[in-house]
């Protein structure tokens, strides 16, 4: 007598993907990452990660996929958006570090390939807008709009959901450009009259607030609506300071004010996030005050928030640059080739000044830089660093030579972005300045300006 049994059929993974990329070796790494949960330009709690094998190819299997946006990132570097969900089984291959070049296939290809060339209403085209009269400009954003609309609506193939992100982040970039527009044209004009929208225009902010559900999985959309939101915040903020020209105005009053106008957006995932990448902002830039008052707020408001971790790790990050923490080496080459470390001057106070030469901040502050330097010019300890990022080491040389005025300890950092100074001292935005003690601990990683007056000078000379 035969005995038959029924064994239970082994699931198919929700994703299969095969990376065959250039620059790629049995050593290397592949991290991927929800990009939904993402606040800022760095990634942060990967999803999971794969190691290459013995070819430098990576085998991903995934049994579960919440369908969205997920950034693949290989050794640290670059990352390529790619659109997952359930029946994806995808080869991907070319150089990670040129994504828009990268060649995709099978199923999931698609969508890929569709969002990595979906460019209409892109901020690229943003600066010629504003060439265009009132009517003209609204006459070509609605007629991109429909194209891209077309485009959108022959891509019916694709994943549904897909489709949905898609039409999200079409209607936030055109917000984003009648958001734009009357700004720009003005200052083109040389105007002072106000350029107003008819108000069937201006409605297309609210038209992409209404799909924030689809659009704020995609990080693109995001971005779009929190530049919406402070633009409008700048307006009101504007309004408030002629209406109250006495009023001394400080970061906790700002910061309380951009909460407050938040919390009146109406969608609950939209404040979710905004409010979460103004805690961010403040954790960033603001200084402990600014993140006592809002991380606090966000924390009461939204403790589950999809975004909580990422700040939690963010706010980890910047715990080791506390104040009375050991300062990380900083490491770069002089104008005469020679090596230059931070720890080459303990013992005294240094002030180091992280910038570049295509950042006009940046050399905006160099001449209350060099005032500011000229004054502790009797004072032997203390030391102005200026650490320079750019990617283009000769452009760097080049302008220390056309400004021979600009004295201190000059160094340039490889790297740039990815610089090991950029990575250790959380730098995201440039200029940047950093306060560390004779002891070589940090007093302030996020100093005030040379132009900030006394309030600079206040931090020097309380460490001298």
């Amino acid at each position: 007598m035969a005995l038959l049994a029924c064994g239970k059929a082994e699931q198919e993974p929700a994703v299969q993907l095969r990376l065959d990329l250039d620059h790629t070796d049995n050593a290397s790494v592949l991290k991927i990452y929800d990009l939904s949960t993402q606040l800022g330009g760095e990634l942060l709690r990967p999803l999971t990660s794969f190691s290459a094998d013995s070819t430098g190819s990576f085998l991903v299997s995934m049994d579960t996929v919440q369908s969205g946006f997920y950034g693949l990132q290989v050794n640290d570097k670059t990352y390529t958006t790619v659109y997952l969900y359930d029946g994806v089984d995808m080869t991907v291959s070319g150089d990670p570090m040129k994504s828009k070049e990268l060649t995709f296939s099978g199923n999931g290809a698609g969508e890929a390939l569709f969002h990595q060339n979906f460019e209409t209403l892109s901020t690229q085209t943003l600066g010629a807008i504003v060439e265009e009269d009132d009517a003209s400009f609204v006459r070509k954003l609605d007629s991109a709009y429909q194209s891209g609309i077309k485009q959108i609506n022959a891509a019916d193939s694709l994943n549904s959901e897909f489709i949905s992100n898609e039409k999200a982040l079409l209607n936030a970039r055109r917000a984003l450009y009648t958001s734009y527009y009357p700004r720009a044209r003005q200052r083109l004009l040389q105007s002072e009259v106000e350029i107003t929208l008819p108000d069937s225009v201006l409605s297309y902010t609210s038209s992409a607030i209404a799909l924030a559900d689809e659009g704020l999985l995609i990080p693109e959309y995001r971005r779009v609506m929190d530049n919406l939101n402070q633009t409008a915040f700048n307006q009101v903020m504007n309004e408030y300071s002629e209406a109250h020209p006495d009023e001394d105005w400080g970061m906790s009053k700002y910061i309380q004010m951009r909460m407050d106008y938040i919390l009146e957006e109406e969608d609950e995932a939209l404040k979710d996030y905004l409010l979460a990448k103004l805690t961010l902002d403040a954790i960033s830039y603001y200084g402990d005050d600014a993140v006592a008052l809002v991380y606090d707020t966000y924390r009461e408001k939204y403790p589950d928030s999809q975004f909580k971790a990422y700040l939690e790790a963010v706010n980890k990050k910047w715990e080791a640059l506390a104040k009375g923490k050991p300062a990380k080496e900083v490491e770069g080459t002089a104008p005469d080739g020679e090596k230059v470390k931070l720890s080459d001057f303990e013992g005294k106070v240094v002030y180091l000044d992280t910038w570049a030469t295509w950042c006009g901040p940046c050399r905006g502050e160099f001449p209350a830089a060099k005032v500011l330097k000229e004054e502790y010019k009797a004072q032997d300890d203390i030391v102005f660093m200026y650490a320079s990022i750019d990617s283009d080491k000769e452009a760097w040389e080049k302008f220390l030579k056309n400004d021979p005025e600009f004295k201190g300890v000059h160094l340039f950092v490889d790297g740039a972005w990815q610089s090991e100074l950029c990575n250790d001292y959380m730098i995201r935005a440039i200029p940047r300045y950093i306060l560390i003690d004779k002891n070589g601990n940090i007093a302030n990683a996020k100093a005030p300006r040379p132009s900030s007056g006394e309030d600079i000078r206040n931090e020097i000379n309380a460490l001298l």
